[in-house]
């Protein structure tokens, strides 16, 4: 949110040669309302919440399975032998959950970013015909990897072009107080 609020604020400046423009317009995208709203995204993330359901499915029978092994080893009446023949499944078994788990979460990643991909990909063309229709500048995403879901290019780089324009117009000395040595303290050492 942070780098947010700085990049609109930069966005909503308008150079002062170029004030005869019309103040920018933008609107913001959230692919999480459209998952919500639209019965052809909803079936694409269902994808993904059915991933979901079948991965934590397995990790909470194994979790299942290692508090049963647990119970068994901590049983009094449990023979020494047959303990510790136990504790070494039990360790075993640990180290296969942690396994499971993360190749769970490598699966569930891999499949939200194929489900993403395809929303994006299914809404792309509609954001950006109805951006064009609307003459917005710049629509913003709420997507974590992204900020803009579509923009205009020429409007996006004409703010830096005129900042860099200004920077190579502005005489070196404006430069040079950044390239002085510190002054040297006029105390004497002690």
């Amino acid at each position: 949110m942070r780098l947010l609020v700085p990049l609109v604020a930069a966005l909503l400046c308008v150079p002062a040669v170029a004030q005869e423009q019309p103040a920018p317009r933008f609107a913001f995208f959230s692919v999480n309302q459209l998952v919500r709203v639209s019965k052809k995204a909803a079936a694409v993330f269902s994808q993904l919440e059915a991933t979901g359901k079948g991965l934590q499915q397995k990790l909470q029978a194994k979790g299942a399975e290692l508090q049963s092994l647990q119970q068994q080893i901590n049983s009094p009446s449990i023979d020494p032998d047959k303990k510790a023949e136990l504790q070494k499944k039990y360790r075993d078994m640990e180290f296969d959950a942690k396994k499971l788990q993360e190749d769970s979460q490598q699966e569930y990643q891999r499949v939200e970013k194929k489900v993403s991909d395809k929303i994006t990909l299914m809404a792309k063309p509609i954001v950006e015909q109805l951006a064009q229709e609307q003459h917005l500048q710049v629509i913003f995403s709420d997507q974590a990897v992204q900020i803009f879901s579509w923009a205009d290019q020429a409007w996006l780089k004409s703010f830096t072009a005129e900042v860099a324009k200004r920077l190579d117009a502005a005489p070196d000395a404006a430069a040079a107080p950044a390239n002085k040595p510190a002054a040297k303290p006029t105390h004497p050492k002690k």
